[in-house]
């Protein structure tokens, strides 16, 4: 019976020391967990301030991106404002040296007349002609050399007697057409309008330039897209410079 009883305090010695390195073993692994616990959460924390200054960063590219896409927007309007206007300046360069030369041409003409007649009056001077004759003779020359003068004020002057004579592939555009001034050139020289083909706008139509019912420009079409037209101001139509928003409408 004795020896039972060791036995039984034996085990249970045992079984406290049993319970004992259980106990220790348990609290080590408890202790690890909670260091890679912690460890995790550094890491997590380490990742979501790295997340929120890469957010960051994708934000300022993106306000970056918005702005060169805003800056290539400008410089493509610009483009096109300088395009319709270097356009527009070379086929006035151009109706200008045609015009230019029909003048010299008539002047060189109007010369030749003038010359001639001055011979053919000393001619018949000499050969005694009458004083009505003379008169006569006097009087063609000085309308000449007033021609003469008159062209040459024309020519330095730049003045057109009309526009059917000096447009002549101006057509009218179709009623009820309306639209407005986006843009107006320097020097009021030209418009962009938001009238194109899709409004049945064609190169070379008259439209009138409105504000409060009162005509104050007349304008010819140079250049034509879907939505929107390119037109050079009439000058002699010039009444009031155009600003964007003006009424456009088919000439009268």
């Amino acid at each position: 019976m004795k020896s039972f009883a060791s036995f039984l305090s034996f085990l249970a010695v045992l079984g406290a020391v049993a319970s004992g390195v259980f106990y220790y073993l348990n609290a080590k692994e408890s202790n690890t967990l909670e260091q890679e616990l912690r460890t995790a959460q550094l890491q997590l924390n380490s990742e979501r301030s790295k997340t929120s200054q890469l957010t960051g960063e994708i934000e300022e590219i993106r306000g970056q991106l918005d702005q060169n896409a805003r800056s290539l927007q400008e410089a493509r309007s610009n483009i096109t404002v300088l395009s319709a206007r270097s356009n527009q300046l070379k086929r006035e360069n151009q109706r200008l040296t045609d015009e230019l030369e029909m003048r010299l041409a008539n002047e060189e003409s109007l010369q030749r007349s003038l010359a001639d007649l001055k011979k053919e009056m000393a001619e018949q001077k000499a050969n005694s002609i009458t004083l009505e004759e003379v008169d006569a003779y006097t009087q063609k020359i000085a309308t000449l050399e007033a021609e003469v003068l008159r062209l040459k004020d024309t020519q330095n002057n730049n003045v057109t007697s009309s526009l059917a004579e000096t447009y002549p592939s101006m057509k009218t555009a179709p009623s009820g057409v309306s639209g407005n001034v986006l843009t107006v050139g320097a020097g009021s020289s030209f418009v962009i309008t938001n009238l194109g083909y899709t409004e049945g706008i064609r190169l070379d139509y008259i439209l009138s330039i409105q504000r409060e019912g009162q005509v104050i420009a007349n304008i010819q079409v140079t250049e034509v897209k879907e939505n929107l037209s390119i037109a050079r101001i009439l000058p002699e139509s010039l009444k009031n410079d155009p600003q964007p928003g003006d009424l456009v409408v088919g000439a009268n």
